[in-house]
């Protein structure tokens, strides 16, 4: 008992803006130990399968210890709802990702992933998660401060010295896929593809948790059920893949420690993490933390693989920061507003006034 009130009371301390924080920073170690691990060859999806497995494990263990007296009944529209969390965003986002980098190099795909945001708060516009309030000041300063956020990143990743150029060749016989019919695509447009797939999963998959957080709130036991289906899924799609029985060998070096790394923490805590801020603070205030992802590979990249951090690093990390900052700051003043109404504290004349003082403010 004295476990459960130190864990729940360390989550409710950091909060989630500390959580997700934490979510980036786990992600980027992620990120650049599988960068050193990747050329061994190992497949994507049998890497997957491992890190899922012992995702399922772990976050089973703590589910078992935290919310065993107060886990919710499982109906059929629960674990239908989970299913679809799972092949969404963990089986179809993770593969696609995963898969893409065979094809595109890593520059070219974490451009693409800082879209997230952008995607996320589009989609929830459309499904009415998310309103624009361009009448408000907090309307424009979230929508300004997301813009940042991503201008940042881009800023980061093309123009730290050459990096661009890097990526950039011309095409050789071999940068060319057949698909059949006589048509053939260029190996970055089959990554493109992959990527974009891959986002678009990841960014429906945010909207979802919203809703399944509210309709199931045991976020620890639903991250271990969603890890269990992907496991079941994207095993399935290994065993087509990758039916030599040396396919599956682990080596017992840094593959090990980033499966383990991949699967307790990135795949485990990360995922609960982003479940439990999805249902508290909404699907685009979980997305606007996705640049930082970046900013946290550059400096561990900076530091353990002696990459340079050069003017374009640092200008670039300066706008995430700020646009950050300018989301949250909005996102704050929104929710107090929120909770005016609610309370009942604000008339109509209130209202209209601060509506009009936002309106002046924009002047």
């Amino acid at each position: 008992m004295e476990i459960c009130c130190s864990l729940q009371s360390m989550v409710n301390k950091i909060g989630p803006h500390g959580s997700l924080i934490l979510v980036q920073i786990i992600t980027a170690s992620y990120v650049v130990l599988s960068k050193v691990i990747m050329v061994q060859g190992i497949s994507s999806t049998v890497f997957l399968v491992y890190q899922f497995i012992l995702a399922t494990l772990f976050m089973g263990f703590l589910a078992l210890i935290f919310e065993r007296k107060k886990m919710p009944p499982l109906t059929k529209q629960i674990l239908g709802g989970i299913f679809l969390l799972a092949l969404i965003g963990v089986t179809i986002a993770q593969i696609m990702l995963a898969t893409a980098l065979y094809f595109i190099s890593s520059t070219i795909e974490s451009s693409v992933l800082n879209m997230i945001p952008a995607i996320t708060f589009v989609l929830s516009l459309i499904t009415r998660q998310e309103k624009l309030q361009l009448h408000t000041l907090w309307g424009i300063g979230k929508i300004f401060g997301t813009l940042l956020s991503i201008s940042g990143a881009l800023v980061l990743m093309f123009w730290r010295g050459g990096s661009l150029t890097e990526t950039v060749k011309s095409p050789s016989p071999n940068d060319f896929i057949s698909i059949g019919m006589g048509i053939s695509l260029s190996t970055t447009t089959v990554g493109l593809v992959m990527v974009v797939i891959g986002v678009l999963a990841f960014s429906t998959w945010i909207l979802m948790l919203e809703t399944m957080t509210r309709r199931y709130p045991a976020e620890l036991s639903m991250t271990t059920i969603m890890f269990l289906f992907a496991t079941l899924q994207t095993g399935i799609v290994a065993i087509i893949l990758n039916r030599e029985a040396s396919q599956w060998q682990l080596k017992w070096d840094l593959e090990l420690l980033d499966i383990v790394v991949g699967g307790a923490l990135n795949s485990g805590l990360a995922n609960f993490f982003v479940a439990w801020c999805a249902g508290l603070k909404g699907p685009v205030f979980v997305a606007s933390f996705a640049p930082l992802g970046l900013l946290f590979t550059t400096i561990l990249e900076t530091i353990f693989l002696g990459q340079t951090m050069g003017t374009g690093s640092i200008f670039g990390s300066v706008m995430i920061i700020v646009g950050l900052y300018i989301y949250l700051l909005s996102k704050a003043q929104e929710e107090k507003y929120q909770i005016l109404i609610e309370a009942g504290d604000l008339d109509d004349q209130m209202t209209s006034s601060l509506l009009q003082n936002n309106q002046i403010q924009q002047c």
